[in-house]
């Protein structure tokens, strides 16, 4: 691993005199999130908004379009500056349909399989493991079930004072009351505080590590296809998969499955790069089960025409801040080969003080700046790697010395 601290990342600027643009294919897969594409496409629009405030570029996005099956949605980004232009095919890999799914699973149903991965993950040694590799993580991980068990105990000791009563009903009213105060804690504050939904990311992951999702592997395999697809488009000069958030394992997974399906992949075409942020890939890859997980993750980093590339960051609890992933899924390493390279960022240099201050007790806004628009001109910044004028391993190269600039083309 090769772990770079912010002011050791080179950034690097376009060749002089360059006037054909540079073409990048993206592929985007958020993590469990139930944001529609349309109002993904709405914020992506939105956060260009400040990309080209903070860096003084054009950059125009055509209106999102579905495939037929509505699993991919694609944009062009076309963006300028002073001496280049960059024509980004930007297309989102979307799985919100079965977030959503998830969500309208009935109390009854989310109670047992959350306990049954709670006990999963922490008889295994898992949550150990969390703890041992990135503390906060571990606190993450456990705190929907602490708000749900606190939620049990405000409900009983409710029930408890009912009890109390010297009244023929209050046996019968002690139960309902229970089931109320608790349903009535998890839509308030639960919802606020997300119980419900980190409980169901929890399951779900859990659920698609033992092969229970047949759902996400059917779409784990549609993304693969795309990957495909997109690598066969004539004149890419790039091809970037970007994980964010769970979404990093299903990067990685694709990519591999893309392999599988087209074996000379990374031999022809463009170069391709695995981008992880906020990064989930511990996640699973700490659990004993994940075998084929980290089956997938060593394939990758024996094709050497991958890079991988993982951005971490102490602010955010849900990535695994400096830590090495392929060492503590040990994975075998190849000689002369670093996989993944490992940058450390700062969410704070990303924006104004300003902006700053108004998200930094955000657990999910600081966890979403990773793939949101900069305020602040900073080495690390979404749209430039998305749309600017240089590749991702060209920026963040191992071998060329570290650089600082404000040009937009850095």
């Amino acid at each position: 691993m090769t772990t770079r601290e912010p002011v050791n990342a080179p950034v690097m600027e376009p060749a002089a005199g360059v006037s054909s643009p540079f073409r990048r294919g993206v592929l985007y897969l958020g993590g469990y999130d139930p944001v529609a594409p349309e109002k993904f496409f709405g914020r992506l629009a939105r956060e260009l908004g400040h990309f080209r405030e903070t860096w003084g570029v054009a950059a125009t996005p055509a209106p999102a379009r579905p495939s037929d099956d509505g699993q991919v949605w694609r944009t062009e980004i076309e963006t300028r500056g002073d001496g280049w232009n960059a024509v980004t095919d930007f297309r989102l890999l979307a799985w919100d349909d079965l977030v959503k799914g998830d969500f309208a699973r009935p109390i009854w149903q989310r109670i047992p399989l959350s306990l049954g991965l709670l006990a999963d993950f922490l008889f295994s040694g898992t949550i150990l493991r969390y703890f041992l590799a990135a503390w906060r993580f571990g606190l993450y991980f456990v705190a929907p079930f602490f708000f749900s068990l606190l939620f049990v105990v405000v409900a009983a000791i409710a029930a408890a004072l009912v009890l109390r009563i010297d009244h023929w009903s209050a046996p019968w009213i002690a139960p309902a009351l229970f089931l109320a105060v608790y349903l009535c804690l998890m839509r308030w504050p639960g919802n606020r505080w997300f119980v419900s939904h980190l409980l169901d990311a929890r399951v779900f992951m859990g659920e698609y590590m033992r092969g229970g999702r047949a759902d996400m592997e059917a779409r784990v395999d549609r993304f693969a296809r795309e990957i495909v697809d997109l690598a066969a488009t004539p004149g890419l000069t790039e091809l970037l998969i970007i994980g964010h958030s769970q979404g990093s394992v299903f990067a990685l997974e694709s990519l591999e499955r893309a392999l599988a399906l087209d074996p000379d992949l990374a031999r022809r075409g463009p170069p391709i790069s695995v981008m992880t942020v906020g990064s989930c890939v511990l996640q699973l890859g700490l659990h004993p089960a994940a075998r084929t997980l980290r089956a997938r993750a060593q394939r990758l980093q024996e094709e050497r025409g991958i890079e991988w590339l993982e951005f971490q960051t102490l602010t955010d609890v849900v990535n695994f801040y400096k830590t090495d992933p392929a060492r503590l899924m040990r994975l075998q390493p190849s000689p002369g080969r670093t996989f993944p390279h490992v940058i450390n960022v700062r969410i704070r240099e990303m924006l104004q003080p300003t902006d700053y201050s108004r998200i930094r007790n955000s657990l999910f806004r600081v966890h979403y700046q990773f793939v949101m628009g900069n305020t602040r001109r900073y080495f690390y910044d979404f749209f430039l790697i998305c749309c600017g004028p240089v590749g991702l391993r060209e920026r963040f190269s191992l071998q060329k010395p570290p650089q600082e600039s404000d040009r937009p083309g850095t």
